[in-house]
């Protein structure tokens, strides 16, 4: 756990601010039932205060010690950050109506962050994908990358609202450019028919 803390230190010492907030997650949190949010891996809070603005409760987890100072600085009632190494944190069962996690894969999270939103809730999945293109910003390491369709998979016993896999632009004219796959899906669904959107 301090190794990690270490690194992830050192990550977020090395960037320029906490930069914009996911085109995924600006997209899609108007499909969350409620306004009580849980951000996974929250950084330096870009995903967190965007969604604080829009009026959600945040409770805003990281283990790094830059992420917790940086999200208090923000000074947002609503954003409660939450120092947890991920892997020993209890995060309570059907506590929130939007999950989000961006640009970080432990597969073992995958049951918990299904268990951790109320029927109806919603999940914002975005990370890494392989690809045999030349791209940036890329993890090295293939246990953290996604496999084609895998991050569909995982979570087919909910609601799948879209999925994409696609070589994204990381932002507006960077020309840096990263492959991921993204789900938007939804707890408990009872409908007659599944709605799937592929793009």
């Amino acid at each position: 756990m301090k190794q990690d803390r270490i690194r992830w230190n050192e990550k977020f010492d090395a960037q320029r601010g906490m930069g914009d907030p996911s085109p995924w997650v600006q997209s899609m949190y108007k499909t969350a039932p409620g306004r009580r949010a849980l951000d996974l891996t929250a950084g330096l809070g870009r995903n967190a205060v965007f969604l604080a603005r829009q009026g959600f409760d945040v409770m805003a987890l990281d283990l790094a010690d830059r992420a917790m100072e940086s999200l208090k600085a923000h000074n947002l009632p609503n954003i409660f950050p939450v120092q947890a190494d991920l892997d020993t944190f209890p995060v309570r069962q059907e506590s929130f109506d939007l999950v989000i996690c961006c640009h970080f894969l432990d597969r073992r999270l995958f049951p918990y962050i299904q268990e951790s939103l109320k029927l109806g809730g919603i999940l914002l999945y975005e990370s890494a994908l392989e690809s045999d293109q030349p791209l940036t910003n890329q993890p090295r390491n293939r246990d953290y990358l996604l496999r084609t369709n895998e991050l569909l998979h995982v979570f087919l016993c909910m609601r799948i609202i879209s999925y994409q896999e696609s070589v994204f632009e990381e932002a507006k004219g960077s020309g840096e450019k990263r492959a991921l796959a993204r789900v938007a899906a939804q707890k408990g669904w009872t409908g007659d028919e599944p709605l799937v959107r592929i793009s």
